[in-house]
């Protein structure tokens, strides 16, 4: 038996380290999930062939199947591929200087910190994610390895620098506009460079953001906004693509009475995501309005729960450390070092965080029963926010807001394959797409952390090595 288990576990390393097979491979007996029919088919199987599947059925497999090297699964469920829509892959640590008496911010690129990312994503059943915005050469570099499989990770879809005028810019991650290089002009390079997306940040006016939204539309590139200069229902109207971070925090969309006090008291930064939820009101006219905007104009949303979640829970260790392990060695230095969002927070800014907590869940189920397009993302690389496990973190987050199981888990697989456009080929397990499926040892319909148990994961018909991928064989 442990020579057979050894053997089995070497083919996976193998098939982890080499194109996918060119003869049919048949998976069967495991419990089929689509979560876009919310159909659960127990005893089915799965034909692939040249990266894609070929057939699904249930039951014993026709005879007229072809020849197949087949793969018991059975007291298994599978799930396709996950996406993280939020994930910073190439992103290293951020490390803070004095230069002339001013703080500089520079993000450090570390080829080793993508390696482990992409593996770790995969280990987690992420067969596709969203990079939001990193150094554009840096970006459209995974891209072009993942292709060659020159690094073993999910497929991308990416933005590159972030556009922004922060006081304090990061270096090697943002971009600011000059009077020679408009926001115009910095969208166009980066459309001819080859990205999906551009990201406009939290300092730029609203001009500018405006400006930003056009270009892309005229450049063919979807924007992303990480905004905080315009509302996002202005946004909205404006014509973005997608919105990140569940932490809209603009004074014109609080009441009309509380927006003086809130300009005038708020402290910015990591304090205005609790600040903000402290006086925004979710039952008045402006977030009515937000919400109509997103599902008028199908604004995409990627709520980056976790991320936050693990900011307002900064002080206690159980939680904020629950995935340190899984971290590449370098960022989980980093966040210990000092690199955190509730950096210099007291204990009264922690209990006031964790009061609004349940308003951040309530606006996420409000956008979800709207019908604003919704999808799993979770600003990966950022403190604390390790690879692939963070998916399910997630997840479950979206469950506690009330949002059932099947409905996130469509967010993080067809809702998210629409919402990128590649839905046509990956998102579900039907005859013609990608062979993205991710084989789980319990039911997450009926708990979500099944997520992270994970038996094995094919990306484009490569049978994968959970543990063999975290170990880096």
């Amino acid at each position: 038996m442990i020579r057979r288990l050894a053997a089995a576990a070497a083919a996976l390393v193998l098939a982890a380290a080499g194109p996918a097979r060119a003869e049919p491979e048949l998976y069967w007996g495991m419990t089929l999930l689509d979560p876009a029919t919310e159909r659960a088919t127990p005893n089915a199987w799965i034909l692939i062939d040249g990266g894609r599947i070929v057939r699904t059925g249930r039951g014993a497999p026709p005879r007229s199947i072809p020849t197949a090297r087949s793969h018991d699964f059975r007291g298994h469920w599978a799930l396709p591929g996950l996406f993280d829509t939020h994930a910073h892959v190439t992103l290293g640590p951020l490390n803070v200087r004095l230069e002339n008496g001013k703080p500089v911010m520079e993000a450090v690129a570390d080829p080793a910190v993508t390696a482990h990312n992409g593996r770790w994503l995969l280990a987690y059943g992420v067969t596709t994610i969203r990079d939001p915005g990193d150094r554009t050469d840096l970006s459209l570099a995974y891209v072009r390895d993942q292709q060659t499989g020159r690094v073993l990770g999910p497929e991308a879809l990416v933005a590159g620098s972030i556009i922004d005028r922060s006081p304090v810019p990061i270096l090697g991650l943002t971009d600011a506009p000059t009077a020679e290089r408009s926001v115009t002009r910095m969208v166009q390079d980066q459309a001819t460079a080859g990205v999906d997306y551009v990201k406009l940040y939290a300092h730029l006016p609203e001009a500018e953001v405006a400006e930003g939204i056009a270009a892309a539309r005229a450049s063919g590139v979807r924007s992303i906004g990480h905004l905080e200069s315009m509302t996002w229902t202005r946004a909205a109207n404006f014509g973005i693509d997608s919105l990140v971070h569940m932490m809209p925090v603009h004074p014109d969309l609080l009441p009309a009475g509380r927006r003086a006090a809130y300009a005038a008291s708020t402290r910015h930064g990591a304090f205005s995501f609790f600040e903000w939820y402290e006086e925004v009101d979710l039952d008045s006219a402006e977030i009515r309005d937000m919400i109509a905007a997103l599902k008028a104009n199908r604004v995409h949303v990627d709520a980056t729960l976790v991320a936050f979640h693990l900011a307002f829970r900064g002080n206690d260790s159980a939680v904020r450390d629950a995935d340190l392990a899984a971290a590449p060695p370098t960022l989980a230095a980093n966040w210990q070092a000092g690199f955190r969002f509730d950096a210099g927070w007291k204990a009264d800014d922690y209990r006031r965080a964790q009061a609004v907590w349940p308003k951040v869940l309530r606006l996420t189920r409000m956008l979800w029963e709207a019908g604003v397009p919704m999808s799993v993302g979770t600003d990966m690389a950022n403190p604390f926010v390790a690879p692939g496990v963070s998916v399910s973190r997630e997840m479950e987050l979206h469950a506690a807001a009330g949002i059932p199981a099947w409905a996130v888990l469509r967010m993080a697989t067809i809702d998210a394959a629409r919402a990128l456009g590649v839905d046509k080929r990956t998102g579900r397990l039907k005859a013609g797409m990608e062979a993205d499926v991710v084989f789980l040892r319990r039911d997450p319909t009926q708990d979500l952390s099944a997520l992270r148990e994970v038996a094995a994961v094919l990306h484009d018909g490569r049978l994968l090595n959970p543990q063999a991928l975290k170990q880096g064989d």
